[in-house]
């Protein structure tokens, strides 16, 4: 049965108990994704010997293991909204905030009782809350909410949100690096057309170097908003930006295309973080000029590397083994994936 059959059937309550029983006690031969998904699920089963024996099972499962599962991509909502309101570790908690796909209505709920230092990590992501200011209002609520948070709060609605403090909305809208802000009312805020920088010169190195200097000289939360909503010739300055928060907001930026994903990931003055983001990226790495760029790069991290090559066509993976610029293990592996293929290959 698919995963997705076998979870509308345990919703439904239409799942043989045995079978039920069998997934609570954690003894179903499922991945650690579908496991947990089924056993939250399962943990509100009607029948409170099936529920009692799931809730079990969740509590003794291998703390860094579920870790693992809150840090990737395509974690279930289920199970990132299930542990933000049932743990207490800072480590998972954390996860669950850095993670594109927690929603705005689960991080407005965690900020609602975070404490003061993850709130600060909630509003580091500005682009999450451009898509669901209601987690303002949420920090606003919150009793570990300081002056200076409150302050920092006032200062995002007005640089971000024209000021409005309306009632916010609270449609559940999943974050993800490639999609438009959608929040209703938030239209009108973002910028018709790209921010650029007047007074600059027309062309050549005399352009680039005035954009260099006028961007240097901007406040954080400036550049941040230039990130989100510059043209393209200020979010390929912007993306090698030394702050970090800066420079993750141009791949957040609604208006970056495909184009620009596939030079970012070429680019060797980017921070790992930003190579590493891309390499994540079940959308972006379809492609293989990405995936390509990103297996070429040296400052790509050595894990993403490995993990992409496998797609490489053979000429590719021999430039590679020829490559001085990129790591002994990344060579070595294209070597072995080469070996791999000729081996496999039938005899004529």
């Amino acid at each position: 049965m698919a995963r997705r059959d076998l979870l509308q059937s345990l919703l439904s309550g239409k799942t043989p108990k045995s079978l039920r029983m069998t997934i609570a006690q954690g003894l179903a031969p499922l991945p650690p994704d579908e496991m947990l998904e089924f056993l939250i699920c399962l943990s509100n089963d009607s029948d409170p010997e099936i529920s009692s024996q799931a809730g079990r099972t969740l509590t003794a499962w291998d703390q860094e293991e579920i870790l693992d599962q809150l840090k990737r991509p395509d974690c279930s909502s289920s199970v990132l909204d299930y542990f933000s309101s049932t743990t207490s570790s800072d480590h998972m908690l954390r996860a669950i905030i850095a993670n594109p796909s927690s929603s705005g209505n689960i991080i407005a709920s965690l900020a609602s009782t975070a404490p003061q230092q993850l709130i600060e990590a909630i509003l580091d992501n500005r682009t999450r809350i451009i898509n669901s200011p209601h987690i303002l209002e949420s920090i606003r609520h919150n009793p570990s909410a300081t002056p200076e948070i409150l302050r920092l709060v006032q200062e995002i609605e007005v640089e971000f949100l024209g000021g409005k403090r309306k009632e916010y909305s609270i449609e559940d809208t999943a974050e993800s690096v490639s999609m438009e802000p959608q929040a209703p009312g938030l239209e009108s805020e973002i910028p018709p057309e790209d921010l650029t920088l007047e007074g600059l010169p027309l062309e050549g190195e005399e352009r680039q170097s005035a954009i260099n200097n006028r961007l240097a000289t901007m406040p954080v939360r400036e550049k941040i908003r230039y990130a989100l909503f510059g043209n393209r010739e200020i979010r390929a300055v912007l993306v090698r930006d030394t702050n970090k928060e800066v420079a993750r907001n141009v791949l957040h930026s609604p208006k970056l295309t495909d184009n620009e994903i596939e030079s970012i990931a070429a680019m060797r003055g980017v921070a790992e973080d930003i190579l590493r983001e891309i390499g994540n990226s079940r959308e972006w790495t379809r492609s293989y000029a990405v995936v390509h760029n990103l297996a070429r790069n040296p400052k790509t991290p050595p894990a993403i590397s490995q993990r992409l090559m496998s797609r490489l066509r053979s000429p590719d993976l021999m430039l590679l083994t020829r490559d001085r610029n990129i790591s002994d293990a990344v060579r070595h592996n294209a070597t072995r994936i080469i070996k791999q293929r000729s081996s496999a290959r039938p005899m004529q």
